[in-house]
């Protein structure tokens, strides 16, 4: 089913405030950029507030599962390139860059981006997926 070149099934979501607010109170993050548009305004950056930088790097965990379920991430490697602001529509996509077998179990290492819009790259990852062969 999986093989070096593959594309991964995307998977999207509708960035609100609410998620935001929500995000703060997990994360213990009181910082006014992801409450107060008014407060990102003040500082420079821009008219909406910003997505906490960990929502992101979920949003990526919730495609690797819903591309490789019950697997076990090995490793993974985030760079952060740009914001997702409150009602933006971000997209993860990606590809599997290299595959290996290991008895029963095969090791998937992906390529994966999360964009908003069309081409506004937020989120560049490197991801190892651990998964059995039955998937």
């Amino acid at each position: 089913m999986y093989s070096k070149g593959s594309n991964l099934k995307d998977w999207a979501f509708l960035v609100p405030q609410e998620s935001m607010n929500t995000w703060a109170v997990i994360l213990d993050d009181p910082n006014p950029i992801h409450l107060d548009a008014n407060a990102a305004k003040q500082v420079g950056l821009g008219d909406k507030t910003i997505n906490q930088g960990p929502a992101n790097i979920a949003y990526i965990l919730n495609m690797i599962e819903e591309n490789f379920p019950n697997s076990r991430i090995l490793k993974m490697n985030n760079k952060m390139t740009d914001s997702v602001l409150e009602g933006d529509l971000v997209t993860v996509s990606g590809q599997i860059s290299e595959i290996k077998a290991e008895g029963d179990q095969f090791i998937a290492s992906c390529s994966i981006k999360l964009t908003v819009g069309e081409d506004k790259i937020a989120v560049l990852s490197e991801i190892d997926v651990l998964f059995e062969r039955s998937q």
